[in-house]
């Protein structure tokens, strides 16, 4: 995303930052479904293809009273529903991904799509920049669908039913084993012999489907109706070897066995909702919008692990040798005692500690909403509304009071005044885990927006914005209640957006964006920036077409580098719910914080478009990081002891900083009919 105060420009994590707030407090729309999450790992490609997509609409902060808790910003995404044409396709095949869309129209009154994407970047890009930043490379990859399809019923009905889904997943093996070379009776192992290798297994994705139906009962009265299912998942799994051996079979062959210590995490947070819209026209002037949303979401998070240990000592008192042989002999899967080259003895003994852990909460939601719209001048318009929202796991009713004033200026610019409370609930395992604390309420912010859009000529339009938010009652960590509502915080930030276009020729936009935000965790701490520490965002965007076949594109990005934050500020791997569902994962932050250096690349992209056999095909070659810039990321690891069901992992502290993208080249063809 190039635009102002949304994204951090990076390379590796497409979590959107809108107007200073934490990608969790996001909330994500395609066609009132809800959507997991915007970006596949990498923040290269979103996980809805860009082909279908007729609008997006981004409320930034200050929007009205349609949606609710949990929320602090909004993407609402619409895939078109209709095409001229009786059937249209497009494939663009690259080295990176390949993309299929097909589109039909059903007689007058109907529509189908269908389209699916699958990446290529750990096939062919990973040896391609393993080669030029000469390091190992074991890059993640992705899939992702959606299917569509909307058919008017009589004159006042229109039925839409939708289904999509994304993954993102990959699997990190060690390629050296982590045992030294081993010598056995004066011989060494030979190194082609397979050795144990430890192994990193994430995957995470969503899916949803819906049903919505829109009504046009009268000129003045309509309503959308939505019945929907989203499912978020995770599973991670961690392999490791606690002890590898060899020996010979009797043919004189090398045999190798290892035993595996392993840990696996699995979440998933099925979603079931109701949504009705409604919006009636009094009169010219004034417009009356109510609404409610119902939801079910039975979640669950599974802890599997396996962790062997073997202790080993010496037989000192041969006496004993019998006795131990025959202990050996009686269990013969836990107990082994082994002759040393000295004539002497020594038994290992083995034991595993097993683990299963479920947390999981049944979560049920009531929102309802009514707002109304007053245009009592030509050059002025009101918005006032306020929800009204209960969670179970709070059981807190929380009242949320918006509005919003919008005035015409007389050369014809649009100034927007906007206030609104929105409000976040505690993660589950702050509230549900045993060292959580169940008397949390939900944290509360006050948006502040002003907002100028003038357009300076029919082409070239300039937008303005500042804004300010007040956090009060975040939940931090306490000593004794575990977590206390007891934390403050403030965002601030200016936008500048200039953007000019040339029908047929030109579109491009300068964008800036300044925020700084800080943060205080309890009434004794001081304030302390978080994340924003004063952050400067720059984009230049141009696409110049020299013909109706031949355009160049470029994008120019920079960022001024970010404070230290926890992880989870960072990296979104979950929606607000699955991300606070495990209590391992939600500890996390405790352990793990990252830090944005200063950021800037150049991208460039050159297209041009052909006939072939009836068919039009384009060609283009992309060019990512152009002049090479070396960005870094920075993580920091924290010295602790992390508590893994009873078994104490020590963590010493570290500071890596990983590279991003060194210069990509690839190129591509797209086939349309």
């Amino acid at each position: 995303m190039t635009l102002p105060s949304i994204g951090i420009p990076n390379d590796y994590f497409g979590a959107l930052y809108i107007r200073g707030s934490e990608p969790g407090s996001n909330l994500y729309y395609l066609d009132r479904t809800p959507l997991g999450y915007p970006f596949h790992w990498g923040g290269l490609l979103s996980t809805i293809s860009s082909e279908t997509i007729e609008t997006i609409d981004i409320y930034a902060g200050g929007y009205g009273a349609e949606f609710g808790l949990d929320s602090q910003a909004v993407l609402d995404i619409h895939a078109r529903d209709s095409i001229a044409e009786r059937l249209d396709g497009k494939f663009n095949l690259n080295i990176l991904y390949s993309e299929g869309l097909l589109e039909a129209r059903i007689g007058d009154k109907g529509y189908i799509s269908a389209s699916g994407r699958r990446s290529y970047l750990d096939l062919i890009a990973g040896p391609i920049i393993a080669q030029q930043s000469e390091t190992t490379q074991q890059l993640p990859y992705f899939s992702d669908y959606q299917l569509k399809f909307a058919r008017t019923l009589g004159e006042k009905h229109h039925l839409t039913v939708n289904a999509f889904a994304a993954t993102d997943h990959f699997k990190i093996e060690e390629e050296d084993s982590e045992f030294e070379e081993f010598e056995i009776e004066g011989e060494t192992v030979p190194e082609d012999i397979e050795r144990a290798r430890a192994s990193v297994l994430f995957k995470n994705g969503f899916d949803g489907q819906g049903v919505h139906l829109r009504s046009d009962f009268t000129e003045n009265l309509t309503s959308h109706l939505s019945l929907t299912r989203s499912f978020n998942f995770l599973t991670i799994a961690l392999e490791a070897p606690v002890r590898e051996r060899f020996s010979r079979n009797p043919d004189g062959k090398w045999v190798h066995s290892a035993d595996y210590g392993h840990y696996d995490v699995k979440i998933n947070v099925p979603v079931y909702m109701l949504r009705e819209d409604i919006s009636y026209q009094f009169t010219p002037k004034f417009q009356f919008e109510p609404g409610f949303l119902l939801s079910f979401s039975p979640a669950n998070s599974s802890e599997d692990g396996r962790f062997p240990e073997y202790e080993t000592r010496e037989v000192e008192d041969p006496a004993e040798l019998p006795e131990i042989l025959e202990y050996a002999q009686e269990n013969e899967d836990s107990v082994t005692v082994a002759r040393r080259s000295d004539g002497t003895h020594e038994i290992t003994e083995r034991t595993v500690e097993e683990i299963h852990d479920e947390f999981g909460h049944d979560f049920y939601r009531a929102e309802g909403y009514f707002q109304g719209r007053y245009d009592p001048l030509s050059f002025l318009s009101v918005a006032l509304g306020v929800r009204v929202d209960y969670l179970n796991v709070t059981e807190q009713v929380s009242i949320q009071p918006r509005g919003s004033m919008s005035f015409i200026l007389p050369n014809g610019s649009n100034l927007r005044f906007a206030y609104g409370h929105y409000e976040q609930s505690p993660q589950p395992s702050q509230l549900l885990a045993e060292d959580g604390n169940s008397a949390l309420a939900s944290s509360l912010t006050r948006h502040y927006i002003m907002e100028l859009e003038h357009e300076l000529s029919s082409r070239t339009e300039l937008k303005l914005a500042t804004y300010y938010k007040d956090a009060q009652k975040l939940v931090t960590p306490d000593e004794v209640s575990n977590y206390l509502n007891q934390g403050t915080a403030s965002v601030a930030g200016a936008e500048v957006f200039l953007r000019h276009r040339i029908p047929d020729k030109f579109f491009g936009w300068i964008s800036y964006a300044y925020t700084h935000a800080e943060r205080r965790e309890n009434p004794t701490a001081t304030y302390q920036p978080y994340l924003f520490d004063n952050t400067h965002i720059v984009s230049v965007v141009a696409n110049y077409n020299f013909s109706p076949n031949f355009e160049v594109g470029a994008k120019w990005q920079y960022l001024s580098g970010t404070s230290e934050a926890p992880i989870s500020s960072i990296v979104l791997i979950q929606d607000p719910v699955t991300r606070g569902l495990n209590p391992l994962l939600a500890s996390a932050d405790e352990q793990l914080s990252t830090e944005l250096a200063p950021y800037h690349k150049l991208d460039l992209r050159v297209s041009y478009k052909w006939r072939l056999w009836g068919l039009r095909v384009g060609g283009f070659l992309d060019i990512l990081n152009v002049y090479n810039r070396k960005n870094t990321i920075q993580f920091i690891f924290e010295e602790a002891t992390l508590d893994v069901q009873g078994q104490e992992i020590g963590i010493e502290r570290e500071v890596f900083d990983a590279p991003q993208l060194p210069r990509i080249v690839y190129f591509g063809l797209t086939l349309e009919f």
